[in-house]
């Protein structure tokens, strides 16, 4: 059973959330609930959840300063739950790898679906995690597994979008700016996206994005922040982050095993 955290300042959506929601059913217990973000970072380094569903707004510590110092110490899934609808916002929490950024209100089945991304987001990161334990090969190669379930889908616009990604990975991509390219709505191409692959868009481009680090990391001249820059990442220690969630240890140490 996957294990859950809740982290919401008004009460009632809290319990609402608690008590409202099948988690039975969907496979989650949950382990435990914060009114703030330092309670909440608090409840995580003790429980140790698998999935945290945090507001952004709460007092005396955001929900994305939480995710933050947890993404750094931890392996945990992010939801973010939010009535703001800043762009900011959501980039914020996309690139500290929250899989879903859900406006309030919403609805039963977006929640469910949200909860269904970040189990799979879990499994999938255990897998890689395992995975890093074996040969540099070998570990590319499961990179790549997963990677090429994405070719099965034999419609054109995915076809169009994982070639733009292959080719323009480097640069600050978002399914908007796919979108845009392709002449398609967001919401058309993010739905299609993922019935045709089983992945977010941004989900495949972080793990492309991820491949091709493992490669560029097995240079000895080459430093981390040149890799960080050379895959998307004008941050070092958000690469390193997202690095370390996927395969469960640092840049560096990925250097020097490998």
């Amino acid at each position: 059973m996957f294990r859950a955290l809740i982290v919401e300042d008004e009460l009632f959506a809290r319990q609402g959330l608690i008590m409202t929601t099948p988690w039975e059913a969907m496979n989650v217990e949950i382990i435990g609930a914060a009114s703030n973000g330092k309670d909440g970072y608090d409840l995580a380094v003790r429980l140790r959840p698998d999935i945290i569903i945090t507001d952004i707004k709460m007092p005396i510590m955001d929900g994305l300063e939480m995710i933050e110092q947890l993404s750094e110490e931890q392996d945990i899934v992010f939801i973010i739950l939010s009535a703001f609808s800043e762009f900011s916002f959501a980039k914020r929490a996309l690139q500290l790898g929250a899989v879903d950024y859900l406006l309030k209100p919403f609805t039963d089945e977006s929640l469910k679906e949200a909860i269904e991304n970040a189990k799979t987001q879990v499994e999938r990161m255990k897998v890689l995690k395992n995975e890093s334990k074996v040969s540099r090969d070998d570990l590319i190669g499961t990179v790549n597994r997963y990677l090429s379930k994405s070719d099965r889908s034999k419609h054109d616009n995915i076809q169009r979008v994982i070639d733009y990604i292959r080719t323009n990975y480097a640069q600050d991509l978002t399914v908007g700016s796919v979108a845009e390219y392709l002449q398609v709505s967001e919401s058309y191409l993010s739905r299609l996206f993922r019935n045709e692959t089983n992945y977010s868009f941004h989900e495949y481009l972080t793990v492309y994005r991820m491949k091709i680090a493992c490669e560029l990391l097995m240079d000895p001249s080459v430093k981390i922040y040149e890799v960080a820059n050379a895959v998307g990442y004008k941050d070092q220690r958000y690469f390193s982050i997202v690095f370390k969630k996927y395969f469960g240890m640092s840049p560096n140490h990925f250097k020097e095993q490998h």
